[in-house]
């Protein structure tokens, strides 16, 4: 007995240090927010002072100084978060993560974005305003490597520090302008319909009709083409963890349509969730400086940002830069392709992929003169003989993106701003601006290739015969831009610019239902206030239903098998009384987006093998083509390849109401009127390590139950599936700027500022943030000291 007890002792003095030790060390590693560090390289005191959100106000005597001090604290919060996008767009993920992802990491050594960093930083004037601050901020981020405590996801997966470089900021935005891309999704589909089906099955689908390029029925290519598409959306969903792009709302409007009488900016870009999500907030303030922005991993510039007198916010352009080439290969040497009348030796480079517990792999990545072969990255294609090769915007070394949001953050006037947004060249944005003299503007910021008129962009083009390649860029004044328009609205949200006498830019646009929307509520009145803006923002209606009720309504009503379904009755019921809203309590989102999967899948996935539905789903084509062929009952996509006889237009929207009935009663009992929306439709913010359990219970954030959906104002977006719609993508921030009152705009972040998980900014914002609230973005000092929750000193 004196055994047993001495051995529980023994364990529970054993527990207790334990578990003091491990509380001790995970204390021993959170950000530092109070006391003075001293920090070399910088030329006075910074003064820091942490607001309740443990958001950094930098108070220094010059620039170096701030951004230095800037990129101490990312770096202090979100170090792990700067090491993984860094590892994701140079290709080294399975140095840490294993053979799983050197497919990964191929393709992305394939797209040339860790060897084109280099090159673009040795091209760059160093001895600028703009590259200084990028290389104090690139100090300050190495300083912290250097003496600060090491993230606690580095030790779980054994990685090592290492210093930051310029070339590695480069890349991450690299990787941010690869998610912007859907070419790899959109492109490579259409060549394949058109290759293997013939022109006749793209016209019910969404895609800008032109001349089309002639039928090419060879089979690797199109294969090659969808194991490249199958790869890209592999990558997507794995991207999940690290914010990948995906859409935005934005609008400002004059102060003829506000009760302040100044413009009001709101802005909401569209990223994957993440944690930590994808912004870094801080303020910079310097005697020349001031700037509240938003801040990507290991970048130094804001990329949303806004002072007393002037904002801007952002959303994608979606422009096409990207464009795909069949080359021709030498028979007497594959390392040769055709150019016009000869033949052009393929630049090889050698690149190591190190992978851990398994054997380094070599690749040997090729390029003709308009860019990287991307097919290479697939195996076996060597005994394909077609190779791929990919020109991409991004790659152009004429892109001054960071001193374009650089000196927006210092325009003093709209045609400052003007000037800083065409230095962006890729990835495409649309830059939304307001400032306090009344000003509002939009600025289409992208290089737009000028490419021959023969040249459908959509397609696989020629690279052999040299008259596909583009022929130069459009000059900036013919973006499309807008500047003070009379109506005083001015709205973005992924939709089509109008042609403004230059020409439509083709490009791979969303719904447009998202921005009539915007629109058709900014013109119901004329005195809005930032609190009314905030109601726009969470709105969680769309038109989009009618569209689709209106062609499937009278189908469903006139059948005989609905009529004899007492439940598929009685959700039809439901469904037709539905006013658009996606609440949730409300269920007819429930049956109308599973009702669209059914729908989807036994229209288009007989012709399209899986690789190629699967991109279709993912790509914004789908909502687009959806309404397009409804309208046509006479589509030649109703009839199933798979059976035997000839299917139409109404017995697939039979067919797939009935689906959808069958899925929702056994996934959520017999009762429609309860099949809430609620139940469905959650939000989980995932870590990198939360994918695998039990890590998710630590690392991971929610689940949430959410409104909204996709494609809506309030765009809680999610990849169409059957059954469970996990929300993927929504507002990485919402900001609400009134230029009448700049001191009281409003922000929120969809988790915390923190990267790390036992910081208690780790998720204080995830909350407020699915309720729709919002809190103030603070820029007055006397403010910020009232709500001060610690303060630091950096000294030289």
């Amino acid at each position: 007995m004196k055994i047993l007890k001495f051995g529980l002792k023994f364990l529970l003095v054993f527990l207790l240090v334990t578990c003091a030790g491990t509380y001790f060390y995970l204390e021993s590693i959170k950000p530092k927010r109070s006391g003075e560090i001293n920090l070399s390289d910088l030329t006075g005191k910074v003064e820091v002072i942490f607001d309740t959100w443990g958001i950094p106000h930098i108070y220094a005597k010059n620039e170096k100084d701030a951004y230095m001090t800037l990129g101490f604290l990312h770096a202090q919060d979100r170090l792990f978060q700067m090491e993984m996008l860094r590892r994701v767009a140079k290709g080294q993920l399975a140095e840490i993560l294993g053979p799983d992802l050197v497919k990964t990491d191929k393709f992305f050594r394939t797209l040339r974005i860790k060897q084109f960093s280099k090159e673009y930083i040795d091209s760059l004037p160093k001895d600028t305003k703009p590259y200084k601050a990028f290389e104090a901020y690139l100090t300050g981020v190495n300083r912290y490597i250097e003496t600060g405590p090491t993230p606690i996801e580095f030790h779980i997966l054994g990685i090592p520090k290492r210093p930051f470089t310029a070339a590695d900021s480069i890349s991450i935005g690299g990787y941010m302008a690869f998610s912007l891309g859907s070419a790899f999704k959109t492109d490579t589909l259409l060549s394949f319909i058109k290759d293997k089906y013939g022109p006749k099955y793209l016209k019910d689908l969404d895609y800008v009709v032109g001349k089309t390029p002639p039928i090419n029925k060879n089979n690797t290519t199109y294969t090659s083409l969808g194991e490249i598409a199958a790869l890209v959306s592999e990558i997507e969903k794995f991207g999940d963890s690290f914010g990948l792009f995906e859409g935005s709302n934005a609008w400002v409007i004059s102060g003829m349509k506000t009760k302040s009488g100044k413009p009001i900016l709101a802005n909401d870009p569209h990223i994957d969730f993440s944690v930590p999500s994808v912004w870094y907030e801080a303020h910079l303030v310097t005697p020349e400086f001031e700037i509240y922005g938003h801040h990507l991993a290991a970048m130094p510039m804001a990329l949303l940002g806004h002072n007393r007198q002037m904002g801007w916010g952002l959303t994608m352009f979606k422009n096409d830069d990207v464009d795909f080439f069949k080359e021709k290969i030498n028979p007497d040497n594959p390392n040769q392709i055709r150019f016009i009348d000869h033949w052009e030796d393929l630049e090889i480079e050698t690149e190591t992929i190190k992978v851990k517990d398994g054997e380094d792999v070599t690749l040997k990545v090729r390029r003709s003169k308009r860019g990287p072969i991307v097919n290479d990255v697939i195996d076996g294609l060597k005994g394909r003989k077609i190779p791929i090769s990919m020109w991409w915007a991004y790659l152009e070394k004429s892109n001054r993106m960071i001193y374009g949001f650089y000196d927006l953050a210092h325009s003093k006037s709209v045609e400052d701003a003007k000037k800083a947004a065409s230095k962006i060249h890729a990835a495409g944005l649309n830059v939304l601006y307001g400032d306090r003299n009344g000003n509002i503007g939009w600025w289409g910021a992208g290089k737009i290739p000028i490419r021959p008129e023969n040249v459908n962009s959509n397609f696989v083009l020629d690279g052999a015969s040299g008259r596909d390649n583009y022929l130069g860029f459009r000059d900036f004044s013919t973006n499309p831009q807008l500047v003070n328009p009379p109506s005083g609205i001015i709205v973005s949200a992924n939709n089509q610019p109008e042609d403004q006498g230059h020409g439509i830019v083709p490009g791979y646009y969303r719904s447009p239902f998202r921005a009539h929307r915007i629109r058709e509520l900014l013109e119901k009145k004329n005195n809005w206030t930032p609190d009314e803006m905030k109601e726009i923002q969470l709105d969680t209606t769309t038109r989009f239903n009618f569209v689709i009720r209106a062609q499937i309504i009278p189908v469903l009503e006139s059948s005989q098998k609905i009529s004899d379904n007492l439940i598929a009755q009685e959700a039809l019921q439901i469904f037709k009384k539905w006013r658009g809203n996606h609440d949730l309590k409300s269920v007819e989102p429930t049956l109308f987006f599973q009702f669209l999967y059914d729908f989807i899948e036994l229209t288009f996935k007989d012709e399209l093998e899986d690789n190629y539905f699967n991109a279709f789903v993912r790509s914004g084509m789908m909502m687009k083509t959806i309404p397009k062929i409804l309208k046509n009952p006479q589509s030649i996509w109703w009839d199933n390849k798979t059976t035997n006889k000839i299917e139409n237009f109404e017995e697939i929207i039979v067919d797939a109401w009935l689906r959808t009935v069958r899925v929702l009663k056994t996934n959520l009992g017999n009762n429609p009127g309860k099949w809430y929306w609620e139940k469905v439709h959650t939000l989980e913010h995932v870590h990198p390590i939360g994918w695998k359990k039990p890590f998710n219970k630590i690392f991971n954030i929610g689940p949430f139950e959410v409104e909204g959906a996709t494609e809506i104002a309030n765009n809680f977006g999610f990849v169409l599936t059957s059954g469970h719609h996990k929300v993927d993508y929504g507002p990485s921030t919402r900001r609400i700027i009134d230029f009448a009152d700049p001191e009281n705009s409003y922000g929120i972040n969809p988790t915390g500022q923190s990267g790390y998980f036992w910081d208690k900014h780790y998720k204080d914002q995830a909350k407020m943030f699915v309720k729709g609230k919002y809190r103030k973005q603070l820029i007055n000092r006397k403010e910020i000291e009232a709500n001060m929750e610690s303060k630091m000193i950096f000294s030289p």
